[in-house]
């Protein structure tokens, strides 16, 4: 649980707004797969990193769109 947590703290550490819109993997405070697809960054990191536990979110787009209902 520490290191999901180590590596949620990271993301106010690291520029992560070019993967604006996609899903990235932080493994040890770094982004090292980043992809518009859930599946290929998923099994990207079930390969090459098989005994660490990855933070993996979807990050908003540049421009997000907000909606108001009146």
């Amino acid at each position: 649980m520490k290191e999901i947590i180590e590596n949620f703290e990271s993301l106010s550490e690291e520029d992560v707004s070019r993967f604006a819109g996609e899903w990235i993997a932080i493994i040890d405070s770094k982004v090292v797969f980043h992809s518009s697809s859930f599946e290929e960054l998923y099994f990207y990191a079930k390969k090459n990193y098989p005994n660490k536990r990855p933070l993996i979110g979807k990050l908003p787009p540049r421009n997000p769109v907000i909606l108001g209902i009146y």
